[in-house]
């Protein structure tokens, strides 16, 4: 399965990840206390629970990076997606373009969460844009070095791709309780409109009746 996934992913060129500025931590001076920073908001993250210590340092330290400025866009909706994105510290908007070219903001999102993680999997073209509402220090895992960790740890692969399926699920089932939601609301909304032209037919009819009675 993961020699299929490296096959179909061929040469990342997405901006948001070779421009150049994502700083790997390796090599730095206190790499040590960055893992641990790190690894200690990883473990409150969905996606990675149930990994050992040792399977969070070996993630941590194939993490990337990057502080954006207020108003800087992390990733842009129809933009190929390269891996996914935790907030260590900060806060980012997720907005998208609606039909008639407005933007409708999703939901915002702080410290400790994350998004894009589809992107660890799939390259699909992103579904929304991600904006930092303030300066926000953004963690990158990005797929050549997640894919080369996984096949060298085939364990770590099994649980990673068991958490995304979770996570994959439960958003699957939130997004069709809100189509049920939004189906029944339309009805309402449709069977409302039938009962108002009704009556306002029959408001009509009598005021046309009124009128005969009276000629």
């Amino acid at each position: 399965m993961l020699q299929n996934l490296t096959n179909s992913i061929g040469t990342i060129l997405e901006t948001e990840y070779y421009d150049g500025i994502w700083d790997s931590i390796v090599g730095r001076t206190d790499r040590k206390q960055v893992e641990r920073d790190i690894i200690d908001v990883l473990k409150q993250i969905q996606i990675f629970d149930g990994l050992s210590n040792r399977e969070l340092r070996n993630f941590a330290r194939i993490s990337y990076q990057r502080t954006y400025a207020e108003n800087e866009t992390i990733v842009i909706e129809g933009q190929d997606s390269a891996g996914m994105y935790v907030i260590l510290d900060g806060t980012v908007k997720v907005t998208r373009k609606a039909e008639d070219d407005s933007i409708i903001t999703l939901k915002t999102l702080e410290d400790g969460t994350f998004f894009g993680d589809v992107g660890l999997l799939d390259s699909a073209p992103r579904t929304a844009t991600v904006t930092a509402i303030r300066t926000s220090r953004i963690i990158g895992f990005f797929r050549p070095e997640l894919l080369n960790l996984m096949e060298s740890d085939p364990k770590l692969a099994s649980k990673v791709i068991f958490v995304l399926a979770k996570v994959l699920a439960s958003r699957l089932r939130f997004t069709n309780q809100e189509l049920q939601k939004a189906q029944f609301e339309n009805d309402r909304l449709r069977n409302l409109t039938k009962k108002t032209e009704k009556k306002a037919g029959d408001l009509h009819q009598s005021v046309e009746d009124f009128k005969l009675e009276i000629e």
